[in-house]
């Protein structure tokens, strides 16, 4: 599946890093810019006399195992253009990701807060990753995919497809971004 990372001239080195070693960068999700990502909520009844905090601990646990690569499904949106890629002046890279990845997930929009369901049986990990694939609905139209990876770096099973830049990128970049493309298509 296609998927595009956007980026800032400012994130040069960035996109070099993605170009030249064919790999995205996973960050700690408690270093994203949405204020609730990670965060969930659970309930249970009040006549449950039952001790979650082991499993909740568990959950705390597994998501600091897991880092985050944010891409898109789309390059065509105004809105990621003005906000990752510094108003037109940036890029969209185009990469390829497997299809059938367990690593690669579609985010879920709804509520501010991801739902637990504490008193049914799960694995923490699996808790873990719905969480992190969890967003407010407000971000729906980011139509993100994430990465959810044990490292910081995932490394890209084909090299990056193409470089989609905004109109106002400054020419003496384009002219740069231009010249890498060609050498490392040959």
């Amino acid at each position: 599946m296609l998927a595009y990372k956007f980026r800032s001239p400012s994130q040069i080195e960035f996109t070099l890093d993605i170009l030249f070693n064919d790999r995205l960068y996973c960050a700690d999700w408690s270093t994203l810019n949405e204020p609730m990502e990670g965060e969930f909520i659970y309930s249970h009844k009040s006549t449950d006399e039952t001790d979650y905090s082991t499993k909740l601990d568990q959950i705390r646990i597994e998501k600091k195992k897991i880092y985050i690569c944010s891409l898109s499904k789309t390059y065509d949106s105004h809105l990621l253009w003005a906000h990752y890629a510094d108003g037109f002046s940036g890029m969209a890279i185009e990469v390829e990701l497997p299809d059938n990845s367990k690593e690669i997930t579609s985010v879920e929009y709804g509520g501010v807060f991801s739902y637990v369901d504490i008193t049914a049986d799960f694995l923490p990990s699996d808790k873990a990753r719905h969480i992190l694939s969890s967003k407010y609905e407000d971000w729906s139209y980011e139509k993100e995919l994430r990465i959810l990876h044990d490292s910081h770096q995932y490394k890209l099973p084909t090299p990056v497809r193409r470089i989609i830049v905004g109109h106002r990128m400054n020419p003496s970049l384009f002219e740069a971004l231009r010249i890498i493309c060609e050498k490392k298509r040959n």
